[in-house]
């Protein structure tokens, strides 16, 4: 300040009196329709990726309305939009020199709105004031060179700091094409100081017309255009489209109901096997005009979609179905790709099998076909393994995640020990239609096992069985030369359930042998074998109904054929056909979805895993006032240096362990008590093989719990059933009485076993038993019981007749439902049916006899419905005839009753005692007797 004094003020800025407010009107296609509509109400509505409304409820933009429709084909126009819309962006800057034009070419439109504005509006005097300003625009309409002003936009003594934009509407409009110019009438700036720059940000071509878009599934949303600098990016979380579903089936809880008859009704759903069904039938928008319901393998679909539904882990502690499917598909592309894409959600590959498109899964199921080296082509399998850079050790998988603002995430999955063995090989995937982290990392999981355990491709040439399967079906191969061993080849002789085979078999555990074999009627049958008279014949515990040169698969717990799954099936020029397939592994899907953990099968004898503990045994001696014990085992080949481990424990304690060399094991000084002996493989390297446990048990026995008694018209079936820990060595002794007196005093003892079978029985008598168990250690309470021998009368060895409407003989269980019906009773040991039918004529037309045996109906090598008189010989194991036999004379081979008289073909008599189990031997030199432990007590005639 000078002397004088004087007066100085800050620079003032102008209040702004200049703010933007337009109604934003915006209708946007969601899809085809129709759909179930949003998840959550305005919950699933996104502005700039921000909910229109949080969820605890509060709403994150005011003044906002949205409408919806479901796309149906007779919806309703959306109500408040009476007119529709195109805008066309501008967003150029008008100056005065260079005016803005644009031409309107749609004859349709109806009017026009113009929005213009500016980017900031004010100025600054000398002093620093930022005060209003004035600009002004004019909105003309024209063609060439001749312009009517329409409307004039002035914004006079205003001020803003930001953009602000308005709009004026353009009604009576001349014919199309018009242009439309907008003008600055105001000067340009030319300096700093005055901020009034011009702009054309958009015109909207307005069509006075309500559109229902029927089929389409549309959004109308209108809003304060302030919340926003410009249009917001608008997303959706909705339930898609309504698509055809099992009438049994509620999509809600995925679960079905009741029996499918192949019906659909319509709901929403995201189980991929039923949007897959809705691609390939819809005539609008998929493959319906092509392939038509009945194009389309319903049923397998169906199997697919329980399969997609089930439960498993995922990840987080808690469960969800194994696979679903949310996708948007937004472009035209090539409807084998679009295919391939859902199928390849559940593991799956389209198929077309000559008839109808169905889809085969990557899951384990059940063998359709066997070959072996009998069946193909010059008896060869080519066999080609994957290239190890061709295999991977993690997986990033990329999918959608609800978590994160349902943007595209990735899930890294890894094999540790492939990568510690191999090093890091990483493979990227797309996940269709994932919106879970736990289904992508299954997905990861997958590929990396499937590259793992299915390294192998088999090629072969093989007749018309080509036909006996399809791609994606399972397949047995039995590869002889693969194996080291006889797995396979083809069936020589049937005779009832006895087969031979072209080929000797070893079996290394028989109680646990199949085989599979291929019936007249081409399906696979699998058999327990039951015994093997020689190398190359077998037992089996069913009747078998195959064919000769039938082909044959053994399965053996120490060596099993591999599976493989059929990928390629080609007719080669000399009519064979050509078959690729993939290794399969039928446990990769419970490592994949539950994270089990198994050891590989053994497909070949030339394996160097440590072979299994076999055959384990224990025997136990009496050793004074102790016991000891004898285990033996063995093992279906052999290593180098192989050793075995052996424990026993005692009540569950540990009273020894030792590593030795042989297959033999002494255990000594053992006390009463319950015991556990297990025994494993040790290589020389440490490595250790699979635990054999025997349990087994140094006690007295235990009382049976119930004696099973099956009386016949001669004799009673004598069995113990026992729910206690059987100790080693027991057996059972017998005891026979009239009354319950006689058992208790022991009178009369038919022996000791397991079972025993009184053959010294009349008719229609009672008679009581008595049994108590016994071995080395010492003998249970007697369990004592009663029953009754049959008649004649009903049914043992006798003939009955019954008249059917088809003579032909009944299954084993409704034969037995018959018998019982028609006759009062149920059929006994020896007796005969014969159903029969009749002809108009009253003559028999047709008839079959079969004999019961004592468990099941059979047929009688001979059979004759009549006098049998015979001039020769009548040979048998046993004549059963009612109640008695009238024989005079008995001529040739030995008499034997019930094993207690026996006189030899030598003329040598054995009496054997039924109360002291002692016995008496004469012939023409000695008499001798011998007591119960077999000792001989009289000695009489030649004596040396």
């Amino acid at each position: 300040m000078g002397k004088g004094g004087g007066k100085q003020k800050t620079p003032k800025e102008a209040v702004d009196n200049l703010k933007s407010k337009q109604q934003l009107n915006i209708i946007d296609l969601l899809c085809e329709g129709q759909i179930e509509g949003p998840v959550n109400g305005l919950q699933s509505v996104f502005l700039n990726d921000t909910p229109v409304q949080s969820s605890d409820g509060e709403y994150n933009f005011k003044g906002l309305e949205v409408e919806w429709t479901a796309g149906t084909q007779a919806q309703e126009p959306l109500s408040g939009f009476e007119y529709t819309e195109n805008e066309v962006p501008v967003n150029l800057e008008v100056k005065q020199i260079t005016p803005i034009v644009r031409t309107v070419t749609d004859p349709n439109v109806d009017r026009v709105r113009v929005t213009v504005g500016v980017s900031a509006m004010y100025a600054q005097d000398n002093d620093g004031n930022i005060n209003p300003t004035t600009v002004r625009m004019l909105v003309q309409v024209g063609s060439g060179n001749a312009w009517r002003t329409v409307e004039t936009v002035e914004l006079k003594d205003k001020k803003t700091r930001s953009k602000y934009l308005q709009s004026v509407i353009l009604d009576h409009l001349p014919e199309t094409p018009f242009n439309i110019r907008i003008v600055r009438e105001t000067a340009d700036s030319t300096s700093s100081k005055i901020v009034n720059g011009t702009l054309w940000s958009s015109y909207t071509e307005i069509y006075d017309i309500k559109l229902a878009y029927p089929n389409t599934a549309i959004t109308g949303l209108k809003f304060d255009s302030e919340q926003f600098n410009g249009i917001p990016k608008r997303n959706y979380l909705i339930k898609g489209m309504i698509v055809k579903v099992p009438d049994n089936y509620n999509s809600d809880s995925r679960g079905y109901d009741g029996l499918w008859l192949g019906n659909f009704k319509l709901a929403w759903t995201d189980n991929p096997a039923w949007i897959f069904y809705d691609l390939l039938t819809n005539g609008r928008y998929g493959l319906g005009e092509r392939l038509g319901s009945f194009g389309v393998d319903k049923f397998m679909l169906y199997s697919i979609g329980q399969y997609c539904d089930q439960l498993v882990d995922d990840g987080f502690g808690n469960q969800e179905p194994r696979f679903t499917c949310n996708c948007f598909i937004t472009s035209q592309r090539q409807a084998y790709d679009v295919i391939n894409d859902l199928c390849s959600v559940f593991r799956a590959m389209p198929v077309w099998n000559g008839t109808q498109l169905t889809a085969i899964m990557d899951r384990p199921s059940d063998m359709v076909a066997v070959y072996t080296n009998a069946n193909v082509v010059k008896g060869q399998f080519n066999y080609s393994s994957s290239a190890q850079k061709q295999r991977h050790s993690a997986v990033h998988v990329r999918y959608v995640d609800p978590d994160n603002g349902w943007k595209t995430a990735t899930e890294y999955v890894a094999d540790d020990d492939l990568i510690r063995r191999f090093g890091l090989n990483v493979a990227k995937i797309e996940a269709f239609g994932c919106t879970s982290r736990g289904q992508a990392h299954r997905i990861g999981k997958w590929l990396i096992q499937t590259e793992k355990l299915e390294k192998q491709t088999v090629t072969f040439a093989i007749g018309r069985e080509g036909l006996r399967h399809l791609p994606g079906d399972i397949i047995g191969i039995a590869d002889n030369d693969y194996a080291g061993a006889k797995i396979g080849g083809r069936i020589v002789e049937v005779n009832g359930n006895s087969v031979t085979l072209d080929r000797e078999v070893e079996l290394s555990n028989i109680s646990s042998a199949y085989l599979t074999y291929t019936n007249s009627k081409a399906e696979l049958i699998k058999v327990a074998i039951q015994a093997q008279p020689s190398p190359n014949q077998l037992v089996l515990v069913d009747e078998v109904l195959a064919d000769t040169w039938s082909v044959w698969m053994l399965i053996d717990p120490a060596l099993k054929p591999r599976l493989f799954k059929a990928l390629k099936i080609g007719e080669n020029d000399d009519g064979s056909y050509s078959v690729t397939a993939l290794e399969h592994q039928p446990n990769k899907e419970a490592i994949v979805d539950a994270g089990a953990i198994f050891e590989n099968d053994t497909n070949s004898a030339f394996s160097l895993a440590i072979p299994p503990v076999e055959q384990l045994q224990i025997e136990v001696m009496p050793e004074s006032d102790r016991y000891q014990g004898r285990l033996t085992w063995s093992t279906p080949r052999t290593i180098n240096n192989l050793q075995f481990e052996v424990k026993i424990l005692r009540d569950d304690l540990l009273i020894s362990r030792e590593v030795i060399n042989t297959t033999e094991y002494f255990i000594t000084d053992l006390q009463q008590g319950h015991f556990n002996a297990s025994v494993r493989g040790v290589s020389d390297q440490g490595k250790l093989g699979d635990e054999t446990v025997i349990a087994f048990s140094i006690a007295p026995p235990a009382k049976p719990a119930q004696i099973l008694l099956t009386p016949s018209l001669s004799s009673v079936a004598i069995r113990p059933l026992t729910t206690a820990i059987s100790s080693l060595g027991t057996q059972y002794e017998f005891y026979k009485g009239r009354t319950q007196e006689e058992v208790i005093a022991r009178s009369y003892y038919l022996g000791r076993g397991m079972t025993m079978i009184d053959q010294d029985c009349l008719p229609d008598s009672e008679y009581w038993y008595g049994v108590n168990a016994i071995n080395v250690v010492g003998r249970s309470e007697m369990l004592i019981a009663n029953t009754k021998t049959l008649i004649a009368e009903n049914g043992a060895g006798g003939m009955f007749r019954l008249q059917t409407d088809d003579g032909i003989f009944p299954a084993n269980d409704e034969a037995n439902k018959l018998f019982l019906a028609n006759f009062g009773f149920y059929p006994a040991r020896d007796a005969v049916l014969m159903v029969y039918a009749l002809d108009l004529k009253g003559q028999i037309s047709h008839k079959e006899a079969k004999m019961y045996d004592g468990g099941k109906w059979v047929e009688p090598k001979l059979f004759l419905d009549g006098d049998l008189i015979a001039e020769g010989t009548i040979r048998g194991d046993r004549i059963t005839a009612g109640s008695e036999i009238n024989a005079p004379v008995i001529r040739g081979g030995q008499i034997n009753i019930n094993n207690k008289f026996i006189v030899n073909e030598n003329g040598e008599t054995t009496i054997q005692s039924a109360l002291s189990g002692g016995r008496l031997v004469i012939n023409n030199e000695t008499i001798i007797v011998y007591d119960e432990s077999g000792r001989v007590r009289v000695k009489l005639g030649k004596l040396i």
